[in-house]
């Protein structure tokens, strides 16, 4: 949520995301929810705000927890930090991997100057 974005706004961009994830259009979800669909699309605007009632309804209708029209939810974000840590791993592997090649690279050189002896 950026700074200026209020939770209406929040809650709303997350409403039309998942919808429309979904499938879903406005009209399908308002008759769904037995609302109009200018009611809904106040809300995915963040004009309005849903009710509590509503937002559970949208929840289940989306087949999303109410915590994920809020925001991220801790699978995201633990997702997340699984392919940030997959980047890191590879990142040190492969730097990792160059520095062991430089080494056995100068090993070599020191062996041939050894010979030469």
């Amino acid at each position: 949520m950026s700074e200026k974005e209020s939770i209406a706004e929040l809650f709303g961009k997350n409403v039309k995301k998942y919808r429309k994830e979904a499938g879903l259009t406005q009209e399908h979800l308002s008759e769904r929810l037995g609302i109009s669909q200018k009611h809904l699309s106040i809300i995915e605007t963040g004009t309005q705000f849903a009710s509590a009632s509503l937002i559970g309804r949208i929840s289940k209708e989306l087949n999303v927890s109410p915590g994920n029209l809020f925001g991220g939810t801790s699978n995201e974000l633990a997702e997340e930090l699984k392919k940030t840590r997959e980047m890191i791993s590879t990142l040190f592997q492969n730097e990792l991997k160059n520095k062991t090649e430089e080494l056995l690279s100068k090993i070599e050189e020191i062996k041939e100057a050894v010979r030469e002896k």
